[in-house]
C-alpha cells in the first residue's frame, strides 16, 4: 500500500542536498509513537526494513549543499506491504506532524492525505518506473555503488533482489530465474549520508527497467522497493507496463 501525504512548508525557500536524512528521522519518530513493540524496535533492527518512500519537490535550482525550491508546496510517499508500519506513519502525519518540524528553522502543514493501490501484479515480467532512484551495491566492493552501465550492475542487482526474497519470502532463488533489462535509464551521482551522520556521494539510476521473475516476487519489489538503502528514500518504483 502507498500513502500518499502532501505538505506545505513555511517559512522555508531551501532545504538540505541530504534531504532523505529528515524523512528518515520523521519515519523513526512516527515508529518511536508507535504503542506496538515491534514497530518500535524497527528502529533499532539492523535487518533490511519492509518499507520504502519517495518525495517529490518543485526544484528551482541545486547545489552540493542545497536545493531552492520552487514551490513550498510538495509531496511525500510512503510505501509497504505491513498495515501496521504503513498505519504508524499514518497515525502520525495526522497527529503530529504540524507541530513537528521536518526541516530545522520550517514548520510545515499537512494540507493532504491519500490511500493509494500500488496494484496486483499477475504476470511473471513488469517494467517499472523509478520514484526514487535506485542504488546498487558492488557485489566485489559493498562500498562502492554502480553505474546501470557497469558490467556488473545487473549481476549486483539480481544478488540484492535474491537477498530481500530470502529476507521477506524466506524463499531462495537461483539468479538464473530473475532476469533484468534497463531500457530507458539515466544515472547520476546523489549526495546521501551514513549512520554517523557523515555526508558521501552515491550513484542512483533512474528511469525504467524490466524485471522478470514470480509475480509475488515482483509484487514484492513494487510493495517494497529495489535495491540498496530503500528505507532511506532510494528505490521506490511503480509498475508501468
Amino acid at each position: 500500500m502507498i500513502l500518499k501525504f502532501k505538505i506545505k512548508l513555511l517559512d522555508c525557500s531551501s532545504i538540505p542536498a541530504t534531504y532523505r536524512k529528515n524523512f528518515v528521522a520523521l519515519i523513526k519518530e512516527a515508529f518511536n509513537n508507535s504503542e506496538d513493540e515491534e514497530i518500535k524496535n524497527l528502529n533499532s533492527s539492523t535487518k533490511q526494513k519492509p518499507f520504502t518512500f519517495s518525495t517529490k519537490f518543485s526544484i528551482a535550482n541545486h547545489n552540493n549543499s542545497k536545493l531552492e525550491l520552487k514551490d513550498n508546496i510538495f509531496e511525500f510517499y510512503f510505501s509497504t506491504n505491513d498495515y501496521l508500519i504503513a498505519m504508524a506513519v499514518y497515525n502520525f502525519m495526522l497527529k503530529h506532524l504540524n507541530t513537528y518540524n521536518i526541516f530545522a528553522g520550517c514548520k510545515n502543514l499537512l494540507i493532504g492525505k491519500d490511500l493509494l493501490k500500488s496494484g496486483q501484479i499477475t504476470k511473471d515480467c513488469a517494467v517499472f518506473k523509478t520514484l526514487s532512484p535506485i542504488l546498487v551495491r558492488d557485489i566485489n566492493n559493498g562500498d562502492r555503488t554502480l553505474d546501470y552501465k557497469d558490467e556488473n550492475f545487473i549481476n549486483s542487482l539480481k544478488n540484492s533482489i535474491k537477498s530481500m526474497i530470502k529476507t521477506f519470502k524466506n524463499q531462495d532463488i537461483d539468479l538464473d530465474n530473475i532476469f533484468i533489462e534497463t531500457l530507458d535509464m539515466k544515472s547520476g551521482v546523489i549526495n546521501s549520508f551514513g549512520n554517523n551522520k557523515t555526508q558521501y556521494s552515491v550513484c542512483g539510476n533512474s528511469g525504467l527497467i524490466k524485471i522478470c521473475t514470480k509475480s509475488d516476487y515482483l509484487q514484492l519489489l513494487l510493495d517494497l522497493g529495489i535495491g540498496a538503502k530503500r528505507s532511506q528514500g532510494f528505490g521506490m518504483v511503480e509498475k508501468v507496463l
